[in-house]
């Protein structure tokens, strides 16, 4: 079979997974009312039905090749080169936005100390934990699916090879934490009086949890720059992606030629800096407007669609088995974590929609800007709110702490000595707590200052 026949069959394979996983979240109410993502689902059927486990009952079970384990790491970069390729920042840096910021840096600090610390205490327990486990949960918790694959990716071209599997395994049960607990707790907050716009617990629209627009609501999902008969438009989008992509690997390459230690630097973060600078050039080359960013989103979109069916279909259950026991001790101690750490930050340091901003922080520290959005949309329905701008803000604006700890992290995890790493992590988390203290802090919570 030749390259290009290779990654069509891997296409076929995972587009029928993708299908089968939306059809579930179509028809089945449980998936509905869990709003699991028809990607996540897809990814499991696959790992159900391909030979790491029905193949170990049946001679018959789904054909994964071995090409379809390599598709996160190239999809990552991707959707990573994309994140700053045409877009452009709206956000309000008001006190809306700047203490949403702060109390993100502190939710991923804690990630990282809870990850660390958990890691520290059990490596003396299990002698083949090494401690960039401690990383992985806030790969998978706060940044998702792709950031853990990206940052997994890191781990094991730094010397650990089930990095990628335990960040994926992080980032599912940060995804299905956040979607429960997150509705466990609206409900607590609604009897309590916490939420401003809704009296009970407001049910999300039957379209939006079958994730199926009906006819009439549907919408354009991009704009065309080019005629057809000059160059599809979608061929001129994806030529930006493959020239992003294409650049990314002449960058990491060339940089091994600098200096021998800038080829740790991983792809996905030359990606990144290509996409910008291309981003960049056209602007100033009055070309800006030969992108179009919704169709940007769309095709970043799909990539992260299939990163994470193929990454769940090809999660390796010796990896699971051999984590266990500190997975789950860890899994526990972080979900834990990030309700205190989450509530306790929101009610003293949002003086307005505290509890509507609180919800749309979880979800997104518990996987992604949609899960957080969701669970805002069951108290806060048309947005009135400002937990809509408050989750963006700290979407958009949490690169500068966090992507060093997605670039380099990964390398230093072997390099350093894991209490310089810590006390570091912990420094980062001191500093956020003093800017909130001294900038945000209310002195009356939300409740009394009514």
């Amino acid at each position: 079979m030749n390259p290009i026949t290779s990654v069509f069959v891997d296409l076929s394979t995972l587009s029928l997974l993708l299908l089968i996983g939306f059809l579930l979240r179509k028809h089945v109410g449980i998936f509905q009312r869990l709003y699991l993502p028809a990607s996540l689902l897809a990814g499991f059927v696959g790992l159900l039905l391909g030979p790491q486990v029905l193949g170990k009952y049946t001679a018959y079970c789904l054909p994964l090749t071995k090409t379809i384990g390599q598709w996160p790491g190239v999809l990552v970069t991707v959707v990573l080169g994309l994140s700053f390729f045409g877009s452009q920042s709206s956000h309000n840096f008001g006190r809306v936005a700047l203490s949403a910021v702060t109390q993100g840096g502190l939710m991923h600090q804690t990630q990282v100390l809870v990850g660390m610390g958990c890691t520290l205490l059990l490596m003396p327990h299990f002698a083949n934990l090494p401690f960039a486990f401690g990383l992985t949960p806030v790969f998978g918790f706060h940044g998702g699916h792709g950031t853990a694959n990206a940052a997994g990716a890191a781990l094991s071209a730094a010397g650990w090879a089930d990095g990628v599997a335990v960040a994926n395994t992080m980032a599912t049960a940060g995804l299905l934490s956040g979607i429960i607990l997150g509705m466990i707790v609206i409900n607590i907050g609604v009897r309590r009086g916490w939420a401003q716009k809704v009296s009970k617990p407001q049910d999300i629209p039957q379209d939006i949890r079958e994730g199926y627009v009906p006819v009439e609501k549907r919408t354009s999902i991009g704009k065309g720059v080019t005629y057809n008969d000059a160059l599809d438009p979608l061929a001129l989008q994806l030529a930006f992606v493959g020239i992003i992509y294409g650049s990314a690997r002449l960058l990491s390459r060339s940089l091994i030629w600098v200096h021998p230690l800038l080829k740790e630097i991983p792809l996905f973060a030359c990606a990144m800096m290509c996409g910008a600078l291309l981003s960049f050039i056209m602007k100033k080359m009055k070309m800006a407007d030969y992108i179009d960013r919704p169709t940007v989103n769309r095709i970043s979109g799909v990539a992260l669609d299939y990163l994470v069916c193929s990454a769940i279909a090809t999660l390796s259950l010796k990896v699971f088995a051999l984590y266990m026991v500190p997975m789950l001790v860890t899994i526990a101690a972080v979900i834990v974590a990030n309700l205190f750490v989450n509530f306790y930050f929101a009610r003293k340091m949002f003086d307005v929609d505290w509890f509507e901003r609180a919800m749309g922080a979880y979800g997104l520290e518990s996987g992604v800007l949609a899960t957080g959005l969701m669970l805002l949309r069951v108290i806060d329905p048309k947005f009135e709110t400002t937990g809509q701008e408050s989750a963006a803000a700290s979407a958009a604006l949490c690169y500068p702490w966090s992507l060093p700890y997605i670039m380099f992290m990964p390398m230093l995890a072997f390099k350093v000595s894991p209490w310089i790493l810590f006390a570091g992590s912990a420094a980062l988390w001191v500093i956020f707590f003093i800017i909130a203290r001294v900038f945000f802090w209310n002195k009356k919570t939300p409740e009394t200052a009514q």
